[in-house]
């Protein structure tokens, strides 16, 4: 049961951190335009050094190189079939274009990188963290092809094929192929260095946190519970899909840990990106947002539940 303690105070301690930007933002205490700021905060600097200071720790074997590339493979297959089953909700509520195109980029991109990379590291350390990044890596890959086609369709200008390629390279990958290159050749931060790039890097869990709240304290609550289908999406994407690949991975032969992370990442939230990218292809920004808020605020439920039943299947 200490596993699952872990997954709740981890959610508890997530979800405080994310009701303190709410609050400073709902109340007026900060202006809401900061989020932008935080968010840059983290992704250009934060994150890379996370991810660099942690992964370093590791001491890479041929186990971890054969996990690494079953992840990816399965993060691949496994973003596929969110993509169509998003594609076949959106058909079954009969979504006007606008909502439909996101509705399926809701159900397929989830939020890897600002909830799962924290509660990942918590629940399974530097390792756990390896296969999330490449998870997110896969998710990226997918986002910035086939999700910007989706979402270009709705107003028919989505952008060249090679802007949207460029766009992988973030300061996130770059700091992820940093890490492996260090991992690779054995290099390492020691003494002060070490020290300070691992404190700036500790910080990105409540930045993140902070981010998502204050995110969400821009969403109009009024009209939010008619929203059947995001309901829908998120009994599909963090209940119903993640419950099936429990199922699937339950008999086949790999590294427990990465079984884990795959099924984490597919039930975790629909991705806050989303959001600012539905103003640059048409797509409907409140149903986007609307989704972030309730698949975040449910998740308090369903990732304790996703993660009891891997105990008791995996």
């Amino acid at each position: 049961m200490q596993g699952f303690e872990t997954i709740i105070n981890s959610i508890l301690t997530l979800g405080l951190a994310m009701l303190i930007g709410f609050t400073c933002v709902k109340t007026g205490y900060l202006k809401a335009e900061i989020k932008d700021s935080i968010s840059k905060i983290i992704i250009r600097v934060t994150l890379p050094l996370l991810m660099i200071t942690s992964l370093t720790k590791l001491t890479l074997d041929h186990s971890k190189v054969v996990n690494s590339i079953i992840t990816v493979i399965a993060a691949y297959i496994i973003i596929g079939v969110l993509y169509f089953a998003g594609v076949l909700c959106a058909k079954l509520f009969k979504l006007e274009k606008t909502k439909a195109a996101i509705h399926i980029c809701m159900t397929c991109f989830g939020n890897v990188v600002f909830i799962a990379y924290p509660l990942i590291q918590a629940l399974y350390g530097d390792e756990g963290l390896l296969y999330a990044a490449l998870f997110a890596f896969a998710n990226d890959c997918w986002l910035w092809t086939v999700g910007v086609y989706t979402m270009s369709k709705v107003k028919g200008a989505g952008g060249s094929f090679t802007a949207n390629l460029k766009r992988l390279i973030t300061p996130a990958t770059v700091g992820f192929l940093i890490s492996l290159f260090m991992l690779v050749t054995g290099l390492r931060f020691t003494g002060i260095i070490k020290d300070v790039l691992t404190n700036v890097g500790g910080i990105t869990t409540y930045l993140s946190m902070l981010f998502i709240g204050m995110t969400l304290a821009m969403v109009d609550f009024r009209h939010i519970y008619k929203r059947i289908s995001l309901f829908a999406l998120t009994a599909v994407k963090m209940l119903i899909i993640p419950a099936l690949l429990v199922l699937a991975l339950r008999y086949v032969p790999i590294d427990p840990l990465v079984k884990a992370v795959l099924v984490l990442q597919t039930g975790i939230p629909t991705s806050t990106v989303l959001v600012i990218l539905t103003t640059d292809y048409g797509c409907d920004t409140v149903y986007s947002a609307e989704g972030v808020f309730i698949t975040t605020l449910l998740s308090i439920g369903t990732l304790p539940l996703i993660y009891r039943l891997m105990q008791i299947m995996l």
